[in-house]
């Protein structure tokens, strides 16, 4: 598996990610069902923006998943993650995330936030594997932190 930033020429392999992903994943990552996605709504996501910072996993040629961090201010940066279908529990979250981590700490943040669904497990075993830790609870969100000066961790 290979992580790199995102491209503008990773659209169709952003597609695939999510075509490959159930109405529920796709619901906890928009946190709104999204049936279909405009091919304008896609571009947003792999083109350079000044208030994002994304990668993307590949292996063999097949997009497997993608991670953006959306940055706040000059030190915070909201993490955003969608994974194919076929590519959970094989270590490509935590890639993407280590990946989108260390991104982000060379470029001067300190501050990893993410927002997620109480009733999304499998993101929370995530957030955990990544160093990510609680914040607080509202309704149905929880809010995860990790500070990216401390010591970071390894694939």
């Amino acid at each position: 598996m290979y992580v790199r930033l995102i491209e503008p020429d990773d659209e169709h392999a952003y597609r695939t990610i999510l075509e490959r992903m159930s109405d529920e994943d796709r619901y906890y990552r928009f946190f709104h069902p999204a049936d279909s996605l405009a091919p304008e709504a896609v571009r947003r996501f792999v083109e350079p923006r000044p208030d994002m910072l994304g990668v993307i996993a590949v292996e063999d040629g097949e997009p497997l998943g993608a991670a953006h961090g959306a940055l706040l201010d000059a030190r915070s940066a909201e993490l955003a993650i969608v994974i194919a279908r076929g590519a959970r529990s094989r270590g490509v979250g935590r890639a993407l995330l280590l990946a989108l981590m260390a991104e982000l700490r060379a470029r001067g943040y300190t501050r990893f936030v993410a927002n997620a669904l109480y009733e999304n497990r499998p993101f929370a075993r995530l957030a955990r594997s990544a160093g990510l830790h609680v914040d607080h609870s509202h309704g149905p969100a929880v809010f995860w932190v990790r500070d990216l000066e401390q010591r970071p961790l390894v694939n």
